[in-house]
């Protein structure tokens, strides 16, 4: 009765006309004006590109009394791209639990990461800027934008996804990050799984959903993370807005960054010269190898009988007598002594061996 009663009040020419306007309302998206909603629940795009954007919207409200923020905000796109710019991570090594607290688990992690690519940077200080610039006091400006990240999966290089809000209280620039380098899927219909840019009330992920990678933000002067409901929010950055900060914490990094680099290099020729090091000695463990099988077998050889030269025809001169293998018997004494040298023979057992040796002259 209820589907047969409206259908015939659709057929009246007034009620015809009041269904037809509050369609092309609703489709518009001007309903909630209309209704009473006010300019504050519109979106309003600042830049967008297929899945991508920046935005004004709404405050979320989930998280109780949300205080007004302190827009419109004038902010420099440059400034903007040094503070963002200037945002390090750290990523929770693959494979291991999450359970257990979230900093103690990061300790000593992965190396830090960039939160934002330069190609990022370019286009979110333009249009956060500007979307600061026009957003009123109940409205944010949120963004989700898509970029080559580092390590996804292993050292590869791979395309991932960044959402945030923005705003502005207390003097200071906020930043709520909802997804962080999250693998981003072409094909994915975002009408049916929308973007989730991050609420001011924390929210913790469901048992039928995949946990992303747990992060922090590496600290740096200038950056803050509240407690909120007694939970660190390391998703929630508060960044100082003063610009000799953000340049005085670059400057910093760079020093850091040249130190690091000197401590590599002087790694690097540490490493080459005990790879030499350890060549020289293998070189020298087989020289003296050879040389203990040569003293082995001096050790096992008889010693040379003498050797008596016939003596000389009377009407002859005298001629020197002649030892046969009076060159090795040299060479032998040469090793002997190059043995003794290095305290590979006692005295005892050189002395014995040079008189053995002597004695077949």
């Amino acid at each position: 009765m209820g589907q047969q009663h409206l259908f015939d009040l659709g057929r009246k020419p007034a009620w015809r006309m009041f269904l037809t306007i509050l369609a092309a309302v609703s489709l518009t998206g001007c309903g909630t004006a209309l209704f009473g909603g006010g300019n504050d629940k519109t979106q309003t795009d600042i830049w967008k590109h297929r899945d991508q954007f920046v935005r004004i919207e709404a405050q979320d409200r989930t998280a109780g009394t949300v205080p007004p923020n302190e827009h419109p905000a004038r902010i420099d796109a440059a400034e903007l791209r040094t503070m963002l710019g200037s945002i390090e991570v750290r990523f929770q090594p693959k494979g291991r639990s999450i359970l257990g607290n979230l900093a103690d688990r990061i300790q000593g992690d992965e190396k830090p990461a960039p939160m934002f690519t330069n190609q990022e940077l370019e286009t979110l200080g333009d249009a956060i800027s500007a979307g600061l610039a026009q957003a009123g006091p109940r409205q944010d400006v949120t963004f989700a934008i898509v970029g080559v990240h580092r390590g996804l999966i292993g050292f590869s290089h791979d395309r991932a996804f960044i959402t945030g809000r923005v705003f502005v209280q207390g003097g200071k620039l906020n930043l709520i990050i909802g997804s962080l380098h999250e693998g981003y899927e072409e094909n994915l219909d975002r009408r049916m799984f929308p973007f989730e840019v991050g609420s001011r009330q924390y929210k913790a992920p469901s048992s039928r959903e995949k946990a992303p990678r747990a992060w922090q933000p590496v600290p740096v002067a200038g950056l803050q993370t509240p407690t909120v409901d007694g939970r660190v929010r390391h998703d929630w950055l508060i960044l100082d807005l003063n610009p000799e900060t953000w340049k005085a914490a670059i400057a910093v990094r760079k020093e850091a960054g040249e130190a690091a680099k000197a401590a590599f290099q002087e790694a690097s020729q540490v490493r080459e010269e005990s790879a030499q090091l350890s060549a020289e000695q293998e070189r020298l463990r087989s020289e003296l190898e050879a040389v203990k099988q040569d003293l082995e077998r001096m050790r096992q050889a008889p010693a040379a009988a003498p050797v008596v030269a016939p003596a000389p025809a009377p009407t002859a001169p005298r001629a020197p007598a002649v030892v046969p293998g009076a060159e090795d018997l040299e060479v032998r004494l040469r090793r002997l002594q190059y043995l003794r040298d290095r305290n590979l023979l006692t005295e005892e057992e050189f002395r014995a061996k040079r008189k053995e040796i002597l004695e077949a002259l």
